[in-house]
């Protein structure tokens, strides 16, 4: 149980700060200290600090406090959260490959008509980290890999609807239409008819690239906490960096177009 409050507090610490980080007050008095450019910094440096800490401590101690885990037992169950783990993580990929484009995109905010995987969920890089995380909370055997994904779980879902909240405020009644005409849920606004699947539209390349992936990782997870969780903070940390440089250099070239 020991292990798994210390898991607790330190998800905490990296929730409280990415998400109090973002609040409107405390984000525009560091952007006028700091610039846009040196918030992203600082931003990015305390997440990938924290987040480094949580993943070395649950790596560390991942095995400890061990319980069994009914569900993990039913050949049947497992294999649907097996399949829900995959769905979910190949909405992540392919989030963050189109997330220069999102509305949300760090240096880009701005409302668009909605499309392609946007039709089935507004966050699929939080959505589909949620999905994956809340099959695998299902399926642990310990209670620091609980607590380690459930919080992931809270943190996607607390995440989607602040970004939502700090948008609207944003960018108003544009965005507002939009989160009305869209779900956080994958899936949810298709089957209440407010949005419609264009199939055409979908990015099928990073569908496939997910799925690739997912079926890849499954084939080395046991190994994947390996070297105190060196593989995770490593590939984690170049995501997001990755992530911010190509929404920068695409508000970049937007700009450049308005100019010509």
């Amino acid at each position: 149980m020991h292990q798994g409050l210390v898991t607790a507090l330190l998800w905490l610490g990296f929730g409280g700060t990415h998400v109090g980080l973002t609040v409107a007050p405390i984000r525009k008095r560091l952007v006028r200290a700091l610039g846009e450019g040196g918030y992203v910094l600082l931003y990015s440096v305390v997440a990938i600090g924290t987040f480094s800490a949580l993943v070395h401590y649950v790596a560390l101690h991942r095995f400890e406090a061990p319980h069994g885990s009914l569900i993990a037992s039913l050949p049947p169950v497992r294999g649907a959260l097996l399949a829900l783990s995959v769905f979910g993580f190949t909405l992540f990929i392919a989030a963050v490959l189109g997330y220069p484009r999102a509305p949300m995109a760090v240096f880009r905010h701005r409302a668009l008509p909605v499309r392609g995987i946007q039709q089935i969920t507004r966050h699929p890089f939080f959505s589909g980290i949620a999905l994956w995380a809340a099959a695998h909370a299902l399926l642990a055997l310990s209670s620091v890999t609980f607590v380690f994904f459930f919080g992931v779980i809270v943190l996607s879902f607390v995440g989607g609807m602040h970004q939502d909240r700090r948008l609207i405020a944003e960018l108003g009644e544009p965005y507002r239409s939009y989160v009305a005409a869209t779900s956080f849920w994958p899936l949810v606004a298709v089957a209440t008819k407010r949005q419609k699947i264009q199939w055409l539209e979908q990015p099928w390349i990073g569908y496939a690239l997910g799925i690739v992936v997912s079926l890849g990782l499954y084939q080395v997870h046991d190994h994947i906490f390996d070297h105190g969780g060196a593989y995770v903070i490593g590939v984690t940390s170049l995501g997001s960096i990755m992530a911010i440089l190509g929404s920068r250099a695409r508000r970049g070239s937007t700009r450049a177009e308005h100019d010509v």
